[in-house]
């Protein structure tokens, strides 16, 4: 049980949750605007994957944080 406490631990790299809040908004806003890009310079639809990859953005960036709250009750992992 130590071990995936610490590799989550490194997934979270002691990212606070407001630290984490934040670096999912900046990817979140690179999302739309690679969005923005495949649909008026490329021409391609990619509106197919982006609930998917923002899911997944979703769920690496607040997943391991509720993990390490639950098992050592900081969200940090200290």
């Amino acid at each position: 049980m130590r071990s995936i406490i610490e590799h989550i631990r490194q997934i979270n790299a002691e990212r606070t949750p407001v630290m984490n809040l934040c670096a999912c908004l900046c990817v979140v806003v690179m999302l739309g605007l690679a969005n923005l890009i495949c649909h008026y310079v490329l021409h391609t639809d990619m509106s197919f994957i982006m609930p998917w990859m923002l899911a997944a953005t979703a769920l690496y960036f607040f997943i391991p944080a509720l993990v390490l709250w639950i098992a050592t009750g900081n969200p940090s992992g200290k």
